[in-house]
């Protein structure tokens, strides 16, 4: 476990981290979210040692954070013209006693042979970029750390990034990352922690979090207008273009009084609120 406690950083006199505790636990996958300027790199660079502690502590239980088990994918991609896949590949290997197969390194990036000796820089946005996480992980790290991971990825190649992410921490490796994709965090995080001007506002087991939230959302096909009006006696409704919507934390009170009013269940839409939604809601609570 590396835990950080009580971490602060600033620059020119501003707080960029303030007061930071946040445990990040062997074995799982922990989303660092937030908008731009919220820390998030800051963090990152701290913990891998990139920056420098103004004040707090960082314990790392496991020496996870040692230069020989920890590896970083960084946000930009940038290859040399004149090298080829399977020469950085070599080159990789080369650096570390214990690395990857060919074959494992053919499955993390999903390139055929003619890929495998293409010139790095000709490959695609996201062929580069899936290429420089097989090398980042070359040397089969314990803690791996990635920074906006799936930028310009396409959905196949992101989608393959995942399965590989989930083959990782199955194998028990710790995986600290950033991301602006909130539908990857719902997929594939832990434990998240929401950083919003410098300070963490939220921080825990996704699921725990995702329940603090009860509220569901209830569409209604727009006909049954007559049946939504008795209905609107104890619930609020709103009309949208081409139905009704019910905002509740009461699902079964409705359903009951649906059914009583002959509406077709069949015919209507339950949501519960997404993570987005919930981090939203929590982090302006007054």
């Amino acid at each position: 476990m590396i835990k950080i406690n009580h971490l602060s950083k600033q620059f020119n006199n501003v707080n960029v981290l303030e007061n930071i505790n946040l445990n990040i636990e062997d074995g799982i996958c922990t989303a660092l979210i937030g908008k731009n300027g919220a820390g998030k790199s800051t963090l990152i660079d701290i913990i891998i040692g990139n920056k420098a502690i103004d004040f707090g502590e960082i314990i790392d239980e496991n020496s996870l954070i040692n230069r020989k088990h920890m590896a970083v994918l960084y946000q930009k991609t940038h290859f040399p013209k004149l090298v080829k896949v399977k020469e950085l590949f070599n080159l990789y290997c080369s650096l570390y006693q214990e690395h990857i197969s060919k074959e494992d390194f053919m499955n993390i990036t999903n390139f055929d042979e003619q890929l495998f000796n293409q010139w790095a820089s000709k490959l695609s946005g996201g062929q580069q970029r899936i290429l420089d996480f097989a090398l980042t992980v070359t040397g089969k790290p314990k803690l791996l750390v990635l920074d906006e991971p799936t930028t310009a990825m396409d959905i196949e190649t992101r989608e393959h990034f995942w399965k590989i992410i989930n083959r990782f921490k199955s194998e028990g490796m710790t995986i600290l990352y950033t991301t602006h994709y909130i539908e990857e965090v719902e997929r594939m995080a832990d434990q998240i922690a929401l950083l919003e001007n410098g300070h963490i506002k939220i921080k825990g087991d996704i699921n725990k979090i995702k329940s603090l939230e009860k509220t569901s959302y209830i569409y209604i096909p727009l006909k049954y207008k007559d049946e939504v009006q008795k209905l609107a006696v104890n619930f609020i409704f709103k009309k949208l273009e081409q139905k009704f919507e019910i905002k509740t934390k009461q699902v079964k009170d409705i359903l009951i009084e649906m059914m009583n009013q002959n509406i077709d269940l069949n015919e209507i839409e339950i949501y519960k609120s997404s993570l987005l939604e919930v981090l939203f809601n929590k982090s302006n609570i007054s």
